[in-house]
């Protein structure tokens, strides 16, 4: 960050020195709203999410800044879904649901990998009163299927 505002300030000085004094100005808050971006960033590094299906259960793990969240369901009744997104702007949500309670993964995902995601994770889930026989060495977020 700083070598950016060191390599761009002489040039801004020039541009200042020449009368052109609003260059300073928008030089500054350039240099602002990079840090704000960077920082932000910087921040979302600490953001993950695993998942974990074993034959009877479903185990969510999501880490962030604010601490960590475990959820587990039965796997037998486990289900997921994947809901809104049909708008050109609006999101999807892709949730894992049973008991009555549910928890959101892949937030962080594009509107793509969330589809995909999904989708490989009713393989691996089922639906409601399903359990699909697993596959020995199958990871969920394997980057080769």
């Amino acid at each position: 960050m700083a070598s950016i505002g060191l390599a761009s300030l002489p040039l801004s000085l020039v541009w200042a020195w020449r009368g052109c004094w609003p260059v300073l100005v928008y030089w500054a808050l350039e240099m602002v709203a990079l840090g704000i971006a960077l920082r932000v960033s910087m921040g979302r590094r600490f953001q993950s999410e695993t998942v974990r299906v074993t034959e009877s259960q479903v185990s969510l793990v999501a880490r962030s800044r604010r601490g960590e969240t475990h959820e587990v369901f039965v796997r037998h009744w486990a289900r997921v879904r994947l809901r809104g997104g049909r708008s050109a702007q609006g999101h999807s949500r892709l949730t894992i649901e049973s008991g009555g309670r549910a928890m959101e993964i892949g937030s962080f995902l594009t509107e793509e990998e969330r589809r995909r995601l999904a989708a490989r994770l009713r393989t691996v889930v089922g639906g409601m009163n399903e359990s699909p026989p697993l596959e020995m060495n199958s990871t969920v977020g394997d980057p080769s299927r």
